[in-house]
């Protein structure tokens, strides 16, 4: 975990009594990608025939090619007669990209301001009025295909609407939305957290804090252990021994000094001890957390270990063993696909 940067934050566990002045470690967790091609040697790009989709697809070619990855943008029925002439290889796909742009009206409440005069004079009001607005929708479909057999791997849509009088400059904006959400779909990417950690009345805790805070997480996580096996520890309320067992849980989970698989389980053992000694709303919501952010880790390393395997048959482009038909050979979607 990076760090960019402490706040003082003022949200107690609870209600716990011992963690005023908490302290927010700001970081990030590793997201895998939603759409992983990027996981193959070989990527072939196509779109359907309007403007606006063929940019798109441009746009996708372009921001894949800065990888390993080698990708071709080509059309739709190119990729029918290279299969059909067997020229399409295993550890290839093709990414498909649909646009629709779709214009309606709603009625939306509005405000006039009127001048309204009688015997003792005028007066200036705001009456309300409906009125039809343009609304803008464009809807793009992200569909990924095996190229060898044409198999449906994946297919996601990216949706955004805009209302108002502009109609040219909201679909400018519609359409660059889109294609900002669909280029984001391609990558892994660091999405920010925030860790918040709870001192107690014992120096030791406000010491591995404070490593902590400096961005130290081992060294802070080893004097919590060292202080959680001691007497003092034990001669703490209830209450308090709980939010240090959550400030351990944290600790070991973001110390990447240790194997992910080894510092997940130990913040599990101690975030489930905290919760049985006080059944705290923070610390299920912690838990709750360390799942997600495991499961994130281990689709993100299903994902190396795809590309890594579709890299070595592109390296080896050999014919499949004695005995294994074709469609054996053709490696397993990445993690992520449904």
């Amino acid at each position: 975990m990076r760090l960019a940067g402490l706040v003082l934050c003022g949200a107690l566990v609870g209600g716990l009594a011992g963690c005023s002045g908490a302290l927010a470690v700001r970081g990030a967790i590793v997201q895998p990608a939603r759409v992983p091609v990027r996981a193959f040697p070989r990527i072939l790009v196509t779109a359907d025939e309007s403007p606006e989709a063929d940019q798109l697809a441009d746009a996708m070619a372009r921001h894949l090619v800065v990888g390993r990855s080698a990708v071709r943008r080509v059309a739709p029925d190119e990729v029918e007669a290279m299969r059909a002439a067997g020229r399409l290889r295993r550890a290839t796909v093709v990414v498909h990209v649909s646009l629709t742009i779709t214009r309606h009206e709603r009625p939306e409440w509005m405000r006039r301001e009127t001048l309204d005069c009688g015997p003792l004079g005028c007066i200036e009001t705001r009456r309300p009025y409906v009125e039809d607005v343009p609304v803008l929708r464009a809807t793009l479909s992200l569909t990924v295909r095996d190229a060898e057999t044409g198999r449906l791997l994946q297919r996601e849509a990216v949706e955004d609407e805009e209302a108002g009088v502009d109609v040219l400059g909201m679909r400018l904006r519609v359409l660059e939305r889109v294609r900002a959400q669909t280029l984001a779909l391609l990558d892994q990417r660091a999405e920010p957290v925030v860790v918040e950690l709870h001192p107690v009345d014992a120096p030791p805790v406000r010491r591995a804090l404070a490593r902590i805070g400096e961005g130290e997480w081992a060294e802070g996580r080893a004097l919590l252990e060292r202080f959680v096996r001691s007497a003092a520890f034990d001669a703490l309320p209830t209450d308090q021994r709980a939010i240090v067992l959550y400030d351990l849980g944290q600790a070991r989970r973001f110390d990447t000094r240790v194997s992910a698989g080894r510092r997940f389980e130990a913040a599990a053992r101690a975030l489930r001890a905290a919760v049985r000694l006080v059944p705290a709303p923070r610390f299920a919501s912690a838990l709750a957390d360390l799942e997600a952010h495991r499961r994130s880790r281990a689709l993100v390393r299903e994902q190396q270990e795809a590309m890594a395997h579709n890299f070595s048959l592109a390296r080896a482009d050999a014919a499949p063993p004695p005995g294994q038909s074709p469609a054996d050979a053709i490696p397993a979607p990445p993690a992520g696909y449904r």
